[in-house]
Parts: structure tokens; C-alpha cells; sequence
């Protein structure tokens, strides 16, 4: 890449930069406002606003299309009403290549966006929760569960705490044969995991149910329990979806659909993070065609109230396409695809028609 090739691509990052940090701004402050809602007793002013800085990186994937959309329009239109643009098709570059340029500005504010959501967010969210937890008097503590609830295979699982180091007390498992009749109750008082091999069980008390109707009572002082379910998935059930990586759920979805579970949640969430560099590429090129078409001449003001209309629309169509889905056990994949792809065709064939 040129010296001009650069020049457009650090023009336009900095508008992204700086409309992400404003829409950030106004998250902040409205978020903010939100929360207030909850003060109450212990839980004050300051607990509520240190509660929203630590929900605002989680907040980037929500805001990052429209941002890239905006920025772009502000970045481009700063040129095209300076004649740069002009200039730069006069001396014969393409309107391709502009828009690579473009591109190439965008996928700093994308590989930033990613890095939050992968290595930040589940910090500052969980972060977000024990303070909040503990402001308001409740007993949290980050990775433990209470009255988890699974299905393995032929069995029924019910832990009543998962403790943040991993360990289970509290084990209940129903047993039943491909029927649906149940053959036998087990309840171990504690389990660690071992490894692969498992989960070693403690304290055990088994019945088993006769086919007659009568049932054997035996009792165990240890007993291995190999079972898919690790440590890690039930830290990845403690959390909220959204506050998840992408290898973590693409693991736990992959998981529940071995079950025989409904994964569709997770499948959603995944895909929307896994896409989002494209759905920050579609929202660009959209941009490009707007700044090469109808929006070459107008006011800066015209070009952001344009930017934040489609990005609002492209937003609401992606989360409606995504709950119904879920609704009617849709593919996630493509809810969350079909509205990139439908901007992607919008904006290429508005440039193609341009050139």
C-alpha cells in the first residue's frame, strides 16, 4: 500500500475511532441512567456507574457495525467534500481499489473488536456481576452453580453446588432405560474431577428399581463416574451466553447437541461473533456505496442521521432474524448470515453501478 492507499486508510480508522468512542459516550451515559433503576440499600451511585464501565467492552460487539457504517460515511464524505476523491478518480484509480483502502482501515477497529471480545469481555463481565452481587448483599461468588440441572446420555444429572474450584457436592443421578422407565437413583455427596477417566464419587447412596416394582438399597464409598461433562462446561454454564468466547461456545453447543439438547442459544451467539468481521465489511461497503452515490453531496449531518438509520435497521433485522430461529429451530448460521449477505449484495451491486 501507497502513501495515499495509507493516507485514506488512516483517515477513515480515525472517524471509525472516533464515532465509536462517541457511541461509547452516549452507551455509557445512557447505560448509566439505566442502572441508577437498581441503587438501592448498599448498592449506590458509584457501585452502578463502576457496574457500567465494566459492561462498556462488552457493549463494542452491539455498537461496532453501526460505528464502522458511520465512521466510514464521515471519513469518506470528509474526502468527497474536499475533492480528494475526485481527484484520486481523475488520476485514474479505481473505485475498487478506493474501497479496499477503505477495507483496510476497517479491519483495525474489527481485530479490536475481536481481541475485546475474546480476552476482555468474560473478565469485566464477570467482573461486572460480583460487584453488583456483593454491593447489593447476595452471596455470589464467580463459577459456582447451584441446582445445576443436565442430561448425559441415559441419565439425569442434578448437582445441587458446583464450587469455583470444580469440585461437586451434591450429586443426584436418575437412571432410566430406552423406555423412559426409570432404574435406578443414585446420590453421591461430593465428586472430584480426575482427568479424563472422569469423576470420582463419595459417599454414595444407589437404589435400584425392580422390574417387579421393589427396589435394592446399597451404599458405596467411591465410585468413578465417566462422564463428558468437565469442569470447564460447567464454568461455561455459569455464564451468560454473550459473555462467552468463541472456542468456549462452539464446545458447549457442540456438547449439547451430542445430548440431544438445545443448543440454539449458544449456535447464535457464536455465529453473530464469528461473523461480526463481516457484518463490519458489509456496513463499509454499504458506506462506500453511499459516499459513490446519493450521499457524494450532501451535509456531514445527513450522512450520520443515514448511517445511524441503516445501522439500526441492519441490527434489528439481524436480532429478529436470530430470535426467530430460536423460535422455530432455524438455522442460527443463517439468520445471522442472510442479513450480512443481503448488505454485502446491496452495497457491491450500488458500486457496481456506480463504475
Amino acid at each position: 500500500m501507497g502513501r495515499l492507499g495509507r493516507y485514506v486508510s488512516v483517515t477513515v480508522l480515525a472517524s471509525m475511532l472516533l464515532v465509536q468512542a462517541l457511541l461509547l459516550g452516549l452507551d455509557l451515559v445512557f447505560s448509566f441512567i439505566g442502572e441508577l433503576d437498581n441503587v438501592k440499600g448498599s448498592y449506590g451511585a458509584w457501585d452502578a456507574f463502576r457496574y457500567t464501565l465494566y459492561v462498556m467492552p462488552g457493549h463494542v460487539y452491539t455498537i461496532l457495525p453501526m460505528s464502522a457504517l458511520i465512521g466510514a460515511l464521515v471519513g469518506l464524505g470528509a474526502l468527497a467534500s474536499s475533492s480528494e476523491l475526485t481527484v484520486m478518480r481523475a488520476a485514474g484509480i479505481s473505485i475498487s481499489r478506493i474501497v479496499s483502502w477503505v477495507m483496510a482501515g476497517a479491519l483495525s477497529i474489527i481485530l479490536l473488536g475481536l481481541a475485546l471480545g475474546e480476552f476482555v469481555v468474560p473478565h469485566t463481565d464477570q467482573r461486572a456481576e460480583t460487584l453488583k452481587a456483593r454491593a447489593q448483599g447476595q452471596d455470589y461468588t464467580p463459577g459456582r452453580i447451584s441446582g445445576y440441572w443436565q442430561k448425559e446420555g441415559q441419565e439425569l444429572i442434578n448437582i445441587q453446588l458446583v464450587t469455583p474450584e470444580g469440585q461437586l457436592l451434591g450429586v443426584s443421578r436418575y437412571r432410566y432405560n430406552s423406555d423412559g422407565l426409570l432404574q435406578e437413583a443414585s446420590y453421591a455427596a461430593t465428586g472430584e474431577y480426575i482427568g479424563k477417566s472422569g469423576w470420582q464419587l463419595r459417599d454414595l447412596r444407589v437404589t435400584t428399581f425392580m422390574p417387579d416394582g421393589r427396589s435394592q438399597i446399597a451404599s458405596q464409598s467411591e465410585l468413578l463416574w465417566p462422564v463428558r461433562l468437565t469442569p470447564n462446561f460447567l464454568r461455561v454454564a455459569a455464564a451468560d451466553p454473550e459473555q462467552l468466547g468463541l472456542a468456549d461456545l462452539r464446545l458447549y453447543s457442540r456438547y449439547l447437541q451430542n445430548q440431544g439438547l438445545d443448543a440454539g442459544n449458544y449456535e447464535l451467539q457464536f455465529w453473530k461473533k464469528a461473523l461480526s468481521p463481516l457484518a463490519v465489511f458489509s456496513m463499509v461497503l454499504i458506506a462506500c456505496s453511499f459516499i459513490f452515490g446519493p450521499l457524494r453531496s450532501v451535509t456531514l449531518g445527513l450522512r450520520i442521521i443515514t448511517g445511524v438509520l441503516v445501522g439500526l435497521v441492519f441490527r434489528y433485522t439481524q436480532d429478529a432474524a436470530g430470535f426467530a430461529s430460536l423460535l422455530f429451530q432455524g438455522s442460527p448460521l443463517w439468520a445471522t448470515l442472510l442479513p450480512i449477505a443481503l448488505c454485502l449484495s446491496i452495497g457491491a451491486y450500488a458500486i457496481y453501478r456506480v463504475r
